[in-house]
């Protein structure tokens, strides 16, 4: 067995294996590679920087989600998190909100997520939310044009 060096992993070596009294000695061929890992998460001091998430959520993460939840955008937050919106549907009347959507956040620092609807208005702000929630439970939150919450239920 030939086992190539590659700079940075260490090779342990071949051993020999005696099977028994009256069997004949065989060579294995066993070789374990270790790896050093460097800390996966960095400390609080050390954040990834907005620009890098965002990087990094392109190459991973991004389009996964960007396929299933993201098709309407989506933005990297301070909070190492990433929202993906979906695309509005449009409203059944033409009132005074444009549709609802959905939303999906990943965080990129632990890899939880958790989603939510959005009822939009014309102007773009939030009229409305219900959090997906693993209970089955359903509860609205609902806010002003000025984004005050005026209640749920």
């Amino acid at each position: 067995m030939t086992v190539d060096l590659i700079s940075g992993v260490d090779v342990a070596p071949s051993l020999d294996i005696l099977l028994g009294a009256d069997a004949t000695t065989e060579r294995t061929a066993f070789a374990a590679v270790v790896v050093q890992i460097k800390q996966a998460s960095p400390s609080p001091s050390q954040r990834l920087s907005h620009e890098r998430l965002h990087e990094i959520d392109r190459a991973f993460f991004g389009p996964f989600f960007r396929e299933k939840y993201g098709m309407g955008g989506d933005r990297a937050l301070e909070n190492d998190r990433i929202r993906y919106y979906g695309l509005i549907q449009p409203a059944n009347d033409g009132g005074e909100l444009a549709g609802r959507r959905y939303v999906h956040e990943f965080d990129t620092m632990t890899g939880c997520t958790r989603g939510w609807h959005e009822t939009v208005d014309w102007a773009g702000n939030v009229r409305q939310v219900r959090p997906e929630r693993n209970d089955g439970t359903t509860r609205h939150y609902q806010f002003d044009s000025n984004g005050r919450y005026r209640g749920g239920w």
